[in-house]
């Protein structure tokens, strides 16, 4: 190689950027550290140039700006999928949707010192072959893929109709709808040319274990035999795939330059329309059947809720658990409103909530303050002998679903604290954010959890007719920590931060 084209080729690799992609920069982009505490949120790329993305993790930045999936980049350091980022930025007037995440990977190239080259690696896939006797109908017309839900035989949960269905299309459809089966990507080996139409009928993955361990009951049909139904084989194995490797990256962003945040164009603050009344119990059959926040649909700025109750409504708003909400009368978990209101397209779901609680202030003269107060939150404890692997620290600081015999919650390089913020998101049935890290275990940590789904569960119980006699296989989250982590998980009093409510009126305005 010539010095030259070496020299260009180096500064292209440092900067992140390879020869042809575009150069583009926002005209002006917020980027910060998130505050302690904060979760994922909403948001994007959005029309008009903006890009917002909140709690994000660089693993979640890299994802974004190379549209690929996390699964696909390597390497960096242990804080990748940890450490969380604010993200604010506008492009220029005109700038095509296309182009913005090129100019997200620019940013992040020149505000984190992001280093990153491209590879290939042998990575497990499933791979998917046609045998003999192959029976998938020609579509019956042309277009693009359509899925829409089927019906079929009532002991297999899932039916999907899969319209013009290539193969290719299939491939990418098996890990998004049957994630419980395919936790790799499919690879479209068949070689069969055209658009299909068929449908895919199985059981959800607990179901289908259930029945792989009761030989008595039903058959278990899973995604597997599904596909095999129609003439088709997936099975294991190893491709190469191309991927990312970060080389390095800087783990606090460089200062926004002053004055950045005031000329980042603000979102409005009140709906443009909004109406908020009580629901007309009669015209809403099964209403009070319905959960706090009834039935809710945002699309194009158009929002609409019915039948929720305030409760419901003002958690929504503030961004809270209920139980964090203190001071409530007994009425707010009772009474129920329909909301619609108006805003414009491209303001994101944080906004909405903002505007939505704006409205519930000045349609029930709504009141609050917050503060700290002892209530009942979840708590994580070291037992006599906790069962934890200390980690190397080499790995990157992850959680994931590992499907194998059964579906294991996996850890590596984990903290007490990761672990106790991450657990509410796979556990949500049986607990609620916040966990409080109480085990004072200061290291990181590799481990696997398994427990069984709640309603699995209580499905068992019931069968069984006494609660006693539920397999010894399965376990609560609580008996799960404990029995395979020596750590304690229950429910104590704690001091938190709460929302009181001072005063709150049962009517909405008149409008």
């Amino acid at each position: 190689m010539k010095p030259i084209v070496a020299g260009i080729c180096l500064a292209f690799l440092l900067s992140g950027l390879l020869p042809g992609q575009s150069k583009a920069r926002f005209e002006v982009a917020d980027v910060h550290v998130s505050p302690p505490g904060t979760r994922q949120g909403d948001g994007g790329f959005m029309p008009g140039g903006r890009v917002e993305l909140h709690g994000a993790t660089m693993l979640d930045l890299i994802s974004y700006a190379n549209e690929v999936s996390p699964d696909k980049i390597l390497g960096g350091p242990a804080w990748l999928n940890t450490d969380r980022f604010e993200i604010v930025a506008k492009a220029p007037a005109g700038t095509s949707p296309e182009a913005l995440p090129a100019m997200l990977k620019a940013l992040i190239v020149d505000r984190f010192k992001l280093v990153t080259h491209e590879d290939k690696k042998d990575m497990p896939v499933f791979i998917l072959t046609a045998k003999n006797g192959i029976k998938l109908p020609k579509a019956a017309s042309d277009g693009p893929p359509r899925l829409s839900r089927g019906e079929g035989d009532p002991a297999l949960n899932i039916h999907w109709k899969c319209t013009s269905y290539t193969m290719e299309a299939l491939a990418e459809f098996l890990p998004e709808q049957a994630g419980g089966f395919f936790n790799h990507p499919v690879v479209d080996e068949t070689y069969l040319k055209g658009a299909f139409d068929f449908q895919l009928d199985w059981m959800g993955i607990n179901i289908y274990r259930r029945a792989k361990a009761n030989p008595d009951g039903p058959p278990a049909v899973g995604a597997f035999e599904a596909v095999e139904k129609l003439g088709l084989h997936v099975e294991p194995g190893t491709r190469p795939m191309a991927i990312i490797v970060v080389d390095s990256v800087n783990q606090t962003p460089t200062p926004n330059p002053d004055g950045v945040t005031a000329k980042i164009p603000e979102f409005p603050k009140e709906f443009e329309v909004a109406e908020v009344r009580p629901t007309k119990t009669l015209s809403v059959p099964g209403a009070q059947s319905l959960g706090p926040m009834g039935t809710a649909t945002l699309e194009n700025g158009r929002l609409q809720i019915t039948s929720a109750t305030l409760q419901g409504l003002v958690t929504l708003a503030f961004e809270i658990d209920p139980k964090m909400l203190i001071g409530a009368p007994k009425w707010m978990e009772e009474d129920r409103f329909d909301v619609i209101a108006k805003t414009a397209r491209d303001v994101p779901f944080e906004a909405v909530q903002g505007m939505l609680k704006t409205l519930l202030v000045q349609q029930f003269k709504l009141v609050t303050h917050s503060e700290v107060q002892p209530v009942p939150v979840y708590v994580l404890e070291a037992g006599k002998k906790p069962k934890l692997k200390e980690s190397d620290g080499t790995a990157r600081s992850d959680c994931k679903i590992e499907n194998t015999d059964r579906r294991y919650f996996v850890c590596q390089n984990t903290t007490m604290a990761q672990f106790a913020e991450r657990l509410p998101d796979r556990a949500g049935a049986y607990i609620h954010p916040p966990v409080l890290d109480l085990t004072e275990l200061k290291g990181a940590y590799d481990f696997r959890l398994y427990w069984t789904p709640k309603n699995l569960l209580q499905s068992t119980a019931a069968k069984s007719g006494d609660a006693a006699s539920t397999p010894v296989d399965d376990l609560t989250v609580f008996e799960a920590v404990d029995k395979q982590l020596g750590l304690k998980l229950e429910e104590q009093k704690h001091p938190v931060p709460v929302v009181v409510i001072d005063k709150v009126e049962r009517t909405p305005a008149a409008q």
